[in-house]
């Protein structure tokens, strides 16, 4: 949804002014900053398995070291599919240290129901396929940035969630309110389960609809595998 937008624009112009600067002074690589993306991701699983409010904390801080690899590498001329395809990997493990400590979070409070676990993987598979049908879209020559729930709006959705989840909380302890803590989080991540299915849907329909328009031209790969 932010794709191509002035919002994503104006972002990207002050990662350039302010902070690619920075990494560029301390001789950073963008493969090095990739993996600290990583690994802030992993303190964001932990922080959100023992408080939400340093697990959405940290996703946000994941989220904007997973922007600035891509410009500093442009700035630099850095630039590398290997790198892309790295950030890409890298990505994904993220994306699922994360939720593997939400995941923990709830079930360390006692939501051991298979329903919630269904949820989280719901998520996963979800978050996976919106950026596979886009993988899979380019590599048939198909631009695919449709949809919601890109890895940007995600990032942005857990970490806010994480953040307010403790203020609902407060408001949860209140008389005959109880059984409303958690609440708050748990209705980011029903939206996370439903949307991304929803956006790799989106994709898919988008992409498709596009292909049938097309010429016909030489067989190309099945896929599989």
């Amino acid at each position: 949804m932010l794709k191509g937008t002035y919002i994503e624009t104006q972002y990207y112009k002050t990662l350039q002014t302010y902070l690619v600067p920075v990494l560029v002074r301390l001789k950073l690589r963008p493969n090095h900053v990739s993996v600290l993306g990583l690994g802030i991701s992993a303190a964001a699983g932990l922080g959100f398995f023992f408080q939400p409010f340093w697990g959405g904390v940290l996703t946000l801080l994941a989220g904007l070291v997973d922007t600035l690899d891509g410009s500093l590498a442009r700035s630099t001329g850095q630039a590398r599919n290997s790198g892309a395809f790295l950030d890409s990997v890298l990505d994904r493990y993220s994306e699922f240290l994360i939720y593997v400590g939400i995941w923990g979070y709830f079930y360390r409070k006692g939501a051991s129901e298979p329903a919630f676990s269904l949820i989280i993987l719901c998520i996963l598979f979800g978050s996976l396929m919106v950026s596979y049908t886009r993988a899979r879209a380019e590599g048939l020559g198909q631009k695919c940035l449709v949809g919601f729930l890109q890895r940007g709006e995600r990032v942005i959705l857990l970490g806010l969630g994480g953040i307010a989840n403790p203020a609902f909380n407060k408001l949860a302890r209140l008389p005959l309110s109880a059984s409303a803590e958690d609440a708050f989080l748990t209705v980011i991540l029903f939206i996370l389960a439903v949307g991304t299915n929803l956006t790799a849907l989106w994709r898919f329909q988008h992409v498709l609809k596009n292909l049938h328009h097309e010429s016909p031209s030489e067989p190309v790969p099945d896929g599989k595998g």
